[in-house]
C-alpha cells in the first residue's frame, strides 16, 4: 500500500523538479543580463490574459511583479560602477514632471486612505520601476532591435488570435473557460475580440500600439525581411484591431498615422487620403446596425453628463478628491477592502455583466482631475508633451533604427493621448508597462547616441579611424 502511494506521487515530485531547475535556470538567465527580465515581460504580458483559462492557482497572476521584482534585483546587483561604466545613463528629460506627479500622487493617496491607498499608487505607478531597471542596467542597441521584434511578433500573435476567435465565435469561448460579460463580450451584433488579453481594450490599444511603433521601424528599413513581412501583416491587424470595437484605439491609430506621415514618412499620404475616401463611400453601404455601434453618440453623451458634475465639483477639491478614488486604481483598493463588483443580469437574453461600484471615468485627463485636481493633469501633461517633443526632436538626429524607433515611440504617445480622451489608457494593462519600456527604451537610444557624438568629437583618433563610405 505505501509503494503504491509513492508511486502515485512520482509524477509530482517530477514535475515539481523540473519546474524547480527551470526556475534556477531562469534566475541564472537574468543574473547574468538583467535587461533580458525586461524582455521577458514585453513577451510575456500580452499573453497575461489566457491565465483566466489556464489550470493555475490564482498567485499566479503574480508573475509580472515577481519577474519584475527579480529583474530590479538583478540589476542592482550587476549594475557598473560610474567610474567602469561603459554605456551611459539614461536620458529622461521628462523625470522631474513624472517626480513631482508621483510624489503627490503618494501622498495624496496615502492622506485620503491611509496605508490600504498603497493599492492605488501600486495600479498607478508601479511600472515606473521599469525606467529604474533601465537606468541601472540600460539597453543596448541589440536590445532595443529585440524588442522591436517582440512587439512586431506580438502584435501579429494576437492578432491571429483574434481571427480566430472571430472563427469561433462567443458561444465556443464561454466552453472552453471565458466568462460572458467579462472576456466575451459584444457590441450590438458584433462579437469584441479580445484575442489573449483579459478584455478588448487591452487587445486593441495594443495592436494600435505594435501598429506605430512596429511600422515606422519597418518602414525606415524596407529591406530587412522582418518589416516586409511586417508591412504585409498590417492592413490584417488593423482590420482586427477594429473588431475589438475599441474606438480609442481606432482613434489613436488614425492620428499615430497622420503623425508618422506629417513628420517623416510623406509617402503614407496617398494610402491614406485613398483609405479616407474608400471609407466615406463606403459608409452608406454598410448595415446600419453595425454602423450605430462605431458611431454612436449614446455613451458620449452619458460620459459628458457625469464630467459635468465633476468639473463643478473641482471647486469644492481643488487638490482632488484623492489617488485611486477612481477608475481601476479603486477596483484594487475595494478588492483589497473585500468589496468586488457585482453582477447584473439586463435584458431580454439575459446578458451578464460586471458592474463596477466605483466610478468609471473613461478619461484619463477626467480621471486625473478628479483625483488630483488641475495640478495633478498639468503634471501629467507636462510629462508626455516633454517626452513626444523629445522623442521628434531625436527622431530628427539619430540614424535609423533607432531614430525610427524614437520616432514610433512619439507616435505611440500621441496616440495615447487621444486614446485617453475615451478611455483611461494608463490603468490598462499591458499599455502602461509598454509605455514606460518604450519611454526607458528611447531613453537609452538617445544617452547611446550623445555619447558617441562627444566620444568621436573630443576624440580625433576615434573619429580618424571611423570606417567612411570609400574604405567600409
Amino acid at each position: 500500500m505505501e509503494r503504491q502511494v509513492g508511486v502515485a506521487h512520482l509524477p509530482v515530485v517530477v514535475a515539481a523538479l523540473v519546474a524547480l531547475v527551470l526556475a534556477v535556470a531562469f534566475v541564472a538567465v537574468i543574473y547574468r543580463r538583467p535587461q533580458r527580465g525586461l524582455l521577458v515581460l514585453a513577451a510575456l504580458t500580452p499573453l497575461d490574459g489566457l491565465l483566466d483559462i489556464a489550470p493555475l492557482p490564482g498567485v499566479a497572476s503574480a508573475w509580472k511583479e515577481g519577474v519584475l521584482a527579480l529583474t530590479l534585483i538583478c540589476a542592482a546587483n550587476r549594475r557598473v560602477r560610474p567610474a567602469d561604466r561603459t554605456d551611459p545613463p539614461l536620458q529622461l528629460p521628462w523625470w522631474p514632471a513624472a517626480a513631482v506627479l508621483v510624489a503627490f500622487g503618494v501622498v495624496s493617496a496615502l492622506y485620503v486612505y491611509g496605508p490600504i491607498g498603497l493599492y492605488g499608487v501600486k495600479v498607478t505607478f508601479f511600472y515606473l520601476f521599469v525606467v529604474l531597471a533601465l537606468w541601472l542596467t540600460p539597453f543596448d542597441a541589440l536590445d532595443r532591435d529585440r524588442l522591436v521584434s517582440i512587439i512586431m511578433a506580438l502584435g501579429v500573435l494576437t492578432t491571429l488570435v483574434g481571427i480566430g476567435q472571430q472563427l469561433l465565435g462567443p458561444a465556443r469561448l464561454v466552453e472552453l473557460g471565458y466568462t460572458f460579460g467579462e472576456q466575451v463580450r459584444t457590441s450590438g451584433p458584433l462579437f469584441r475580440t479580445f484575442s489573449t488579453f483579459n478584455q478588448p481594450f487591452g487587445f486593441g490599444l495594443f495592436v494600435m500600439l505594435a501598429l506605430l511603433v512596429g511600422g515606422a521601424v519597418a518602414l525606415s528599413d524596407t529591406a530587412r525581411r522582418r518589416n516586409r513581412l511586417f508591412l504585409v501583416c498590417w492592413p490584417v491587424m488593423a482590420i482586427t484591431m477594429a473588431t475589438s470595437v475599441v474606438r480609442a484605439a481606432i482613434l489613436g491609430l488614425i492620428v499615430g498615422v497622420i503623425w508618422l506621415a506629417a513628420l517623416r514618412f510623406r509617402r503614407l499620404i496617398a494610402p491614406l487620403l485613398a483609405v479616407g475616401v474608400v471609407a466615406v463611400i463606403s459608409l452608406p453601404f454598410l448595415p446600419s446596425n453595425i454602423t450605430k455601434v462605431f458611431f454612436s453618440s449614446s455613451s458620449l453623451s452619458q460620459r459628458g453628463s457625469g464630467w459635468g458634475e465633476i468639473f463643478a465639483s473641482i471647486w469644492v477639491h481643488p487638490l482632488g478628491t484623492g489617488l485611486a478614488s477612481s477608475g481601476s486604481a479603486a477596483d484594487a483598493m475595494s478588492a483589497a477592502q473585500g468589496d468586488t463588483t457585482r453582477t447584473i443580469t439586463a435584458g431580454a437574453g439575459g446578458t451578464v455583466q460586471q458592474l463596477s461600484k466605483n466610478y468609471q471615468p473613461d478619461n484619463y485627463y477626467v480621471k486625473l482631475l478628479i483625483e488630483l485636481g488641475p495640478i495633478g493633469l498639468w503634471l501629467f501633461l507636462a510629462l508626455i508633451v516633454t517626452a513626444i517633443i523629445w522623442c521628434v526632436q531625436y527622431s530628427r538626429r539619430m540614424p535609423d533604427p533607432d531614430g525610427a524607433l524614437v520616432l514610433g515611440v512619439s507616435a505611440s504617445m500621441v496616440a495615447a493621448m487621444v486614446a485617453c480622451l475615451v478611455a483611461t489608457y494608463f490603468e490598462i494593462f499591458p499599455l502602461d508597462f509598454y509605455f514606460w519600456l518604450l519611454l526607458g527604451a528611447a531613453g537609452c537610444a538617445t544617452a547611446q547616441h550623445e555619447s558617441r557624438t562627444v566620444r568621436l568629437h573630443f576624440v580625433p583618433e576615434a573619429a580618424a579611424s571611423r570606417p567612411t563610405s570609400a574604405n567600409s
